[in-house]
């Protein structure tokens, strides 16, 4: 990591986790009943909120938000509105996912429509959405806030079209691995890159936030490249899916699987891991390049992503 980034101080593990708990803090009371939403037939949907709140998570664009608010200077209460915002949304594309992908289990815990059903998993998603917005009220630039809204509402709509591009049937010829890697720069990239960018736009840094966007846009391929590496084994053996045209192709959105589809054959696994590794080294070049060390988190990322493709490419190299 280069000298310039070391120069800024990392927030303290201490300082982050208590920032962490202000995090869920601001999400409980924007997704909390309140007595005048109440009827006799229906308890409110904030009790699966607060279920699938409690169920916890890495918080991963949360410290992305916390991290580089806090470098470029921004307030703790910024702060922990950029970050809450950012894990609401990303928590309402779970709960939207798993219904839409019929996944039973989430951190361990039944899913919200497994659990509660499905209206309710669709009612809690979108409160998730609304509070999310509401989560930037406390901004103090408030000649700002329609910017940062627009910003968000852009990204959201990003992340929707790449989940939509996900669930539609895979066409028929054409470049599927280009295809795949734009569903995960929209599907996963937008909101991985929304908490950075908003550090950016409020603290007065706005012309480098396409340097975090392409950060984050390659991180998240990266990301998605080793889960699909991982998974290879699991994604194997689901049903294989067709095309209009009734050709087999690679079940689900599989990396390593497409490749094969492709006709790479035993080149397809060393090939998906030279990729992610490529777009790590991307990520990596353009986040210790954004202003007052705001990447450092996302670095720190980018380090623990590189061991676990070091040793993805330990066991092809020992085959």
């Amino acid at each position: 990591m280069p000298g310039t980034i070391l120069n800024f101080p990392e927030v303290p593990s201490a300082k982050l986790a208590q920032l962490l708990e202000g995090v869920d803090a601001r999400m409980r009371l924007l997704t909390e009943m309140h007595a005048e939403w109440v009827s006799d037939a229906d308890p409110g949907v904030s009790t699966s909120a607060e279920y699938h709140l409690r169920a916890g998570g890495q918080k991963v664009r949360a410290r992305l938000g916390l991290c580089s608010a806090l470098a470029l200077g921004l307030s703790e209460s910024e702060a922990i509105g950029i970050a809450a915002c950012a894990e609401l949304l990303h928590n309402a594309s779970l709960i939207h996912d798993d219904l839409q992908d019929g996944d039973l289990y989430r951190r361990g815990v039944p899913a919200i429509w497994n659990q509660f059903g499905k209206n309710t998993a669709l009612c809690c998603g979108d409160l998730f959405l609304s509070a999310a917005y509401a989560a930037l009220g406390g901004i103090g630039n408030h000649a700002l806030l329609p910017e940062a809204l627009a910003l968000t509402h852009r990204r959201v709509a990003r992340a929707v079209h790449g989940q939509c591009a996900d669930l539609a049937e895979r066409p028929d010829g054409g470049d599927a691995v280009e295809q795949y890697l734009a569903i995960a720069k929209s599907k996963s990239g937008a909101l991985l890159a929304l908490p950075i960018e908003l550090s950016l736009l409020l603290s007065g840094n706005a012309e480098s936030i396409p340097l975090a966007t392409a950060a984050c846009e390659n991180f998240a391929i990266s990301y998605q490249a080793l889960d699909d590496i991982q998974d290879i084994a699991i994604d194997s053996a689901r049903p294989v899916q067709t095309g209009h045209s009734g050709t087999a192709s690679a079940p689900g959105l599989n990396l390593v699987l497409i490749m094969q589809n492709s006709g790479l054959q035993a080149r397809a696994l060393p090939m998906a891991v030279a990729l992610a590794v490529s777009h790590l080294n991307q990520c990596e070049a353009d986040a210790v390049n954004l202003p007052c060390g705001a990447g450092r988190m996302l670095l720190a990322y980018c380090a623990g992503m590189r061991a676990k493709l070091d040793d993805a490419v330990s066991v092809l190299e020992a085959c």
